[in-house]
């Protein structure tokens, strides 16, 4: 379980806005630090984060960096990579 990356972290990011999450490996491998994923050590400090985030005007901050990184993760983006890794296959075998 500590491995999944929820979709709704991309759809939340997509819409430009900031994710507060605890330190599941695998959230933070998928998106490491400063990309607008914020980890607290605990569920019950997430409020608190949000709090803070929203006091200190981080959170739109925050919140472009979420959207700049996943938007290499559109559909767009990803159907036009594997059309070139497939191309890059048809043309290496002659």
């Amino acid at each position: 379980m500590q491995d999944i990356v929820p979709i709704k972290l991309y759809e939340y990011m997509a819409m430009g806005k900031p994710v507060i999450t605890t330190r599941l490996p695998g959230v933070m491998t998928e998106f490491g630090d400063d990309n607008g994923v914020i980890y607290v050590d605990t569920p019950e400090k997430v409020l608190n984060k949000a709090i803070v985030l929203v006091k200190n005007e981080r959170a739109k901050e925050e919140g472009i960096k979420a959207r700049r990184f996943v938007e290499t993760y559109s559909w767009d983006s990803i159907t036009d990579e594997c059309e070139r890794v497939l191309e890059d296959l048809i043309h290496s075998r002659g």
